[in-house]
């Protein structure tokens, strides 16, 4: 329901400014060039297909959107709505860059004649159409089915023909000025020469523009209470900086020179950072996806929040996936580990428990330990409870929490330790694995030494 909501928010939103730039354009009596009439006043091809799929692209989104169905994973959805929005902001951007003349190109009149060339056409030559391709995508990624897609591609080739001729007028009208503009600025996105400089500057702002999405998304799906939910913040802020430090960079301006030795400190700290997130990000995506072994002796069913009675869903997670792994490993135990938080009306243990009754796993084969408060002591009393190095013993948590749970069950003296890991909610699962790694760092802190 959500993303109806928020996917219908998002066209109704560019069509509202869409029909009020066509509105404000007609009240102001401005003369836009149509490219639709050429030497001899009659329609092309180009034109007439983008008023078929102008027409029937938005009719064919909102019945996809009403219909609500789609194919793909929740994170597909979750970009999409990014997209979207991002297609607002944009085509809002290339509205209000063309300020009070409200032109697209060039008007009919000679006098008229503007090329637009500040705000968001610096970055994009085409930012209206870049918008135009963006929703359609977003919306498809939304509610994905073959229809939706064949009509998207159809309108961005469309599009893109439609550029083509109206670059091509440009440039027959305007000559130099536009020539001079189209080496500065690419057709859909492009600031300056390609370059590795420009190529970093673009990453940068896409992880900006992400980072701000992902904080909102995180506060529909998680509430402002998250923890580490201000990570994302540091991060953002980190990228907008250094997108402008590039763009500065480019533009070869002299207002911000960094000395060349704080450049090299940075880099190398900065690869060095880089290389142990990557390692240790492999190694969470791999616990993530370990097959787990069958007939262990022992699984621990690592405790989480506790809503009154009521399992967190990151716990009922957790006990679903017990629940299978039980079911078909019958001579495996079970221990049910968590103690009772501030909050809690009974123990995480209690809870555990409670909920692998119900899907009927039979009482005996379920052990409580409802004393610890952290994962460390979740370990730590189970193994006191086993008392036997020889038993081979999975841990039931979060996949995205495998990794850091395994290296901690280590430490504290596991020998014959694998994990079965439980299903990662996403799209907030993104955050956690970003907080895996400082989890795993804060544990090299705490033991002294590096553990892989």
């Amino acid at each position: 329901m959500i993303y109806r909501s928020l996917a219908l928010v998002s066209m109704a939103t560019f069509y509202i400014i869409y029909f009020a730039k066509l509105f404000l354009q007609k009240k102001r009596g401005i003369k836009v060039y149509k490219l639709a009439q050429n030497e001899k006043n009659k329609k092309n091809i180009t034109e007439i297909l983008l008023k078929i799929v102008s027409f029937t692209l938005p009719v064919l989104e909102l019945v996809s959107i009403i219909i609500g169905r789609s194919y793909l994973p929740i994170m597909g959805k979750v970009i999409g709505v990014y997209f979207a929005f991002f297609a607002d902001f944009l085509f809002l951007n290339a509205i209000i860059s063309m300020k009070d003349s409200w032109r697209v190109g060039v008007a009919e009149d000679e006098k008229d004649r503007k090329l637009i060339t500040g705000g968001i056409y610096k970055f994009s030559r085409n930012p209206a159409f870049l918008a135009f391709d963006l929703l359609y995508i977003g919306i498809v990624l939304m509610y994905c089915n073959i229809p939706l897609i064949v009509c998207t591609i159809a309108a961005i080739v469309v599009f893109h023909l439609q550029i083509l001729s109206e670059e091509k007028f440009l440039e027959e009208t305007l000559k130099e000025e536009y020539v001079e503009y189209k080496k500065k600025v690419g057709r859909y996105l492009g600031y300056g020469k390609f370059s590795f400089l420009s190529v970093r500057m673009y990453a940068y702002f896409i992880l900006f523009i992400w980072c701000i999405f992902y904080i909102i998304t995180l506060l529909l799906y998680a509430g402002p209470l998250l923890s580490w939910i201000w990570i994302w913040i540091i991060i953002g802020a980190f990228a907008f900086l250094r997108f402008m430090m590039l763009k500065f960079a480019i533009d070869k301006d002299k207002r911000l020179k960094i000395p060349k030795a704080i450049k090299i400190i940075y880099y190398v700290l900065f690869a060095f950072a880089l290389t142990v997130f990557c390692v240790v990000e492999f190694n969470v995506f791999r616990a993530m996806n370990s097959e787990p072994e069958r007939n262990l002796d022992y699984v621990i069913v690592l405790g989480a929040g506790v809503n009154g009675t009521t399992p967190s869903k990151p716990l009922a997670k957790r006990i679903e996936e017990a629940y299978y792994y039980m079911s078909d490993n019958p001579d495996t135990l079970l221990i049910a580990s968590g103690g009772k938080g501030p909050y809690e009306s009974i123990s995480e243990a209690e809870c555990i428990k409670n909920e692998l009754v119900k899907l009927g796993v039979d009482e005996s084969r379920i052990i409580l330990e409802d004393k610890s408060t952290s994962t460390i002591e979740n370990l730590r009393f189970s193994k006191e409870i086993i008392n036997d190095d020889s038993k081979h013993v999975g841990i039931i948590t979060n996949s995205f929490h495998e990794y850091r749970a395994g290296l901690i069950a280590r430490e504290a003296g596991y020998d014959k330790v694998y994990s079965v890991p439980a299903v990662t909610l996403f799209p907030v699962g993104i955050h956690y694995m970003l907080r895996e790694f400082f989890g795993v760092v804060r544990l090299w802190m705490e033991y002294g030494r590096v553990i892989l």
